[in-house]
């Protein structure tokens, strides 16, 4: 979202960004757009600034009269409403790959599985209320229209985000060891099972082989344990949370990229390490094979297959003038497709569109 408005800026819009924090933080940020924070709130069951963003986009909203108003996520629950109430565009950005094919009245008869996907229902109505919507790939594009019985199909247009602009400056110097890297939430559809055990077949195979894992999740102790079952532990870092700044010195050092991940939207992490010019292996989940060319830009395997995952890493490994050849063809498509100019290009032309209507 930042990248995003900082874009829309520099061509000339007003921006106006609602950002969530809790009472106790204190931020001091300067960017060149307006800023309005929320409340946030954490709750798994609900997503409860749902509400505190509605009491503060609605008076602002009827004090700038926007010409567009722009929703991410369920927390634009409300936005179609006071969109229309203010007559401005709404524009709605699905990240899921999880959409309820019924509305919230059905849902509510199988009430256990309502609540524990409730969010789920609130983004499925945002996308209903709104004049566009924008989807990050043509596999995201696909499951909104199929949880919405294809009745929006019309008003759904896929468009690429963009790419921090210091991925495509980091200068690969692999250490002299045999690093993997993975960052990314420590979540059961990233696939991260079946890397551990890819891993433990790699190991007796290849030397000096080692992974860091970055990022944090509900799977995190169970897969730590897991690392110790199977005699890892001594190949295995997991270092928490990092900042962009912290993984681009990792993917910098590193010999490749793994994202075995069961499904994505769009897949923000495989795109970050093609642009820092690192080899990359993702499983052929969800909108990945979208974005890697099978051994041009990249190395696909079927999800849930470690032995073919296991297999593919032992290969990339000691072909590495192939690795590195795919990496640089990678990087040169990456930068071509996603930059944040040509995303909020796009956006631009989108609002533009339905002004026009």
């Amino acid at each position: 979202m930042h990248h995003l408005a900082c874009s829309l800026f520099s061509k000339g819009h007003q921006v106006h960004v609602l950002y969530s924090k809790y009472p106790h933080e204190q931020f001091n940020v300067e960017v060149p757009y307006e800023i309005h924070w929320v409340h946030h709130y954490n709750f798994a069951t609900i997503n409860l600034n749902i509400f505190s963003f509605a009491n503060v986009l609605g008076p602002l909203a009827e004090k700038e009269k926007f010409n567009v108003i722009h929703g991410n996520a369920e927390e634009a629950y409300w936005t179609g409403k006071i969109a229309k109430r203010n007559k401005s565009i709404y524009v709605f950005t699905s990240h899921t790959p999880n959409i309820p094919i019924t509305g919230m009245l059905k849902g509510m008869m199988k009430p256990v599985r309502f609540l524990k996907s409730l969010n789920t229902y609130l983004l499925r109505q945002g996308i209903i209320e709104a004049d566009q919507v924008v989807a990050f790939s043509q596999f995201s594009r696909d499951l909104i229209m199929k949880g919405i019985n294809n009745t929006c199909a019309n008003k759904i247009k896929v468009i690429s985000p963009g790419i921090e602009s210091s991925w495509f400056e980091v200068k690969r110097k692999p250490s002299s060891g045999l690093g993997l890297l993975f960052w990314g939430r420590i979540e059961e559809e990233k696939g991260l099972r079946e890397l551990f055990h890819a891993l433990k077949t790699v190991t007796k195979m290849v030397n000096d082989v080692s992974l860091t894992i970055v990022g944090e999740g509900n799977r995190l102790r169970e897969f730590k344990s897991l690392v110790a079952d199977l005699s890892l532990t001594g190949r295995v870092e997991f270092t928490g949370w990092l900042c962009s700044t912290k993984i681009q010195n990792l993917a910098a050092r590193s010999s490749l990229g793994i994202f075995p991940s069961r499904v994505e939207s769009f897949g923000l992490s495989v795109v970050e390490a093609m642009a820092a010019g690192l080899p990359v292996i993702a499983a052929s989940g969800g909108a990945v094979p979208e974005n890697i060319e099978q051994d041009v830009t990249g190395t696909l395997v079927p999800v849930n297959d470690e032995d073919a995952l296991a297999m593919a890493i032992i290969f990339i490994l000691e072909n590495v003038q192939h690795a590195e050849s795919m990496a640089k063809e990678a990087k040169k498509v990456v930068q071509q497709k996603f930059t944040w100019d040509k995303a909020a290009n796009n956006m631009i032309d989108l609002y533009e569109m339905h002004s026009d209507m």
